[in-house]
């Protein structure tokens, strides 16, 4: 494996996401607080119904990925062009589709919700926008395929932060000169636009042989793509039913006002998966290429290696949920969404098991073996919307984050697991002793400190700071020492030292 070139993409995913985290987290209160529950929960809503137009992607831009990847370590140059070409042309139409439903649900469904009369002109502009929005990022999103597939995650990361460093001054700029949901919609279509055009301007640079004609559209080259993602686009429909449902169960059954606090909560849960997954991410290209040189040892390897990586991230980062999230939320937003902490903690239970296999799922699609990953993520996301139905009568809000946890639990900490393991054939005793022995020792320590801060309490954001610093610092220290090997920490070492003296030199 490119240790050198993992690690690149490691830290720059880190650098691109701790941005746009941070940029998240202070303007979320601002704009809960500028918008009201109602507006908030409206905005969500609108996020979550365009969320299900992902369903259109059918899985192409994953088979970018990956035959891009292929092609271009079998120095096959036109097959690159053909592939990008037909999937931009695939996803061009679907972007076609996703514009026609928005017009039809804004005419004709939007009233099925339980929206104040005062905010219904507002949310469908911001539907029919945020529709537009996501019919651009369907073919354009092949962009961003290619430079990943180049290994290229330090330039996606450079767009990323130019972009959300602007928006987010134009969101504080467009709020408080009371532009409101419409404002916000009509912002993240220009923020796309600029976006994705800068990450097709950068891809063509980087790989001067692509080329995106209606010429190199070629049916064989769509049975291809089709023939990997009819099970990515099962999965991409499970997942909209597991990360999607939610807001529209509750936003049916007890009004938009009640989305707000699990809004909250489940955002503090997608911001954590989003830490692990730029980890664990980085690695599938290595799949791919490890698949099509049928490196079975290598990707035994790579999946022992992506499970420790993720829990090294997991693990620390749940704990601090489970005993900082009340805490943080009440610094956060306010005292009087403190009940979103119960909801953070009961969806944060099953990210122990789920967040760690991350490297199976990667491991899984790099092979091409993802038709049962797709159908465990379907079974989980109709079970999901099942229970989260039956329980949100019976529990209100809380019953939606449990009818979530259970099938999430079972199957990402037990399903998953097992089926891969069987794949690429390695014993159940042999991973969990490599994989996870080393970092569950690690979180021994971690999580009888971050008890005691939650016995201990604090109310303001420097006492926190110093909570979480010390529960990062004991669980790296400990990690650095017994879940890293003489090699991995003198590379470690290296780099970080390499980093220092560049912004010394800096400076």
């Amino acid at each position: 494996m490119h240790w050198a070139r993992i690690i690149r993409n490691i830290f720059s995913n880190w650098t691109s996401y701790l941005v746009t985290m941070a940029v998240g987290f202070l303007l979320a209160p601002f704009i809960v607080h500028s918008l009201g529950d109602t507006g908030y929960g409206l905005w969500t809503l609108v996020l979550s119904i365009t969320g299900y137009f992902g369903l259109l992607d059918l899985g192409i831009r994953s088979s970018v990925g990956r035959y891009v990847t292929r092609y271009l370590a079998l120095h096959d140059q036109s097959a690159v062009n053909r592939t990008a070409s037909t999937a931009f042309a695939i996803l061009a139409c679907g972007g076609i589709v996703a514009l026609v439903t928005t017009v039809a649900l804004v005419a004709l469904f939007f009233d099925a919700f339980k929206i104040d009369p005062q905010y219904a002109v507002a949310g469908r502009t911001a539907l029919l926008v945020t529709g537009l929005n996501v019919a651009l990022i369907l073919p354009l999103g092949v962009f961003s395929s290619v430079l990943i597939a180049l290994e290229r995650y330090d330039v996606v990361s450079g767009v990323t932060i130019t972009v959300e460093l602007a928006r987010a001054a134009l969101v504080v700029w467009l709020l408080r000169h009371g532009y409101g949901l419409v404002g916000l919609a009509l912002l993240t279509l220009a923020i796309t636009v600029v976006q994705y055009s800068l990450m097709g301007f950068l891809a063509k640079a980087l790989y001067r042989p692509l080329q995106l004609r209606v010429s190199l559209v070629e049916s064989s080259a769509g049975r291809e793509l089709f023939g990997f993602s009819i099970y990515r686009f099962i999965w991409i429909i499970a997942n909209q039913l597991i990360f999607y449902s939610d807001a529209l169960v509750i936003g049916f059954f007890l009004g938009t006002a009640a989305i707000t606090p699990y809004a909250i909560a489940g955002s503090l849960i997608n911001y954590g998966r989003n830490v692990v997954s730029l980890v664990t991410d980085t690695l599938y290209p290595a799949a791919a290429r490890m698949d099509a040189e049928n490196d079975r040892d290598g990707l035994q390897r790579l999946l022992i290696t992506a499970t420790r990586l993720a829990l090294l991230v997991t693990l620390p980062l749940c704990l601090g949920l489970l005993f900082l999230g009340r805490q943080f939320i009440t610094l956060w937003m306010g005292p009087a969404y403190a009940e979103s902490a119960v909801i953070l903690a009961v969806l944060t239970i099953p990210q122990f098991g789920s967040m760690s296999q991350y490297g199976s799922a990667l491991v899984l699609t790099g092979m091409a073996r993802h038709s049962a990953l797709a159908y465990f993520a379907l079974g989980e996301g109709i079970a999901n919307l099942v229970l989260s139905i039956f329980l949100v009568r019976k529990m209100g809000v809380i019953g939606v984050a449990w009818g979530t946890v259970i099938p999430h639990l079972l199957c990402t900490s037990v399903v998953l697991p097992l089926y891969t393991l069987r794949v690429l054939r390695v014993g159940v005793s042999d991973y969990f002793v490599q994989a996870y022995v080393r970092p569950l020792i690690c979180a021994i320590p971690t999580g009888l400190l971050g008890y005691a801060l939650f016995r201990l309490g604090s109310g303001s954001w420097f006492f926190f700071a110093v909570e979480a610093f010390a529960m990062s610092a004991v669980f790296g220290i400990v990690s650095y020492f017994v879940c890293l090997d003489r090699a991995q920490r003198a590379l470690v070492t290296y780099r970080l030292a390499a980093v220092l003296q560049r912004e010394a030199v800096v400076q």
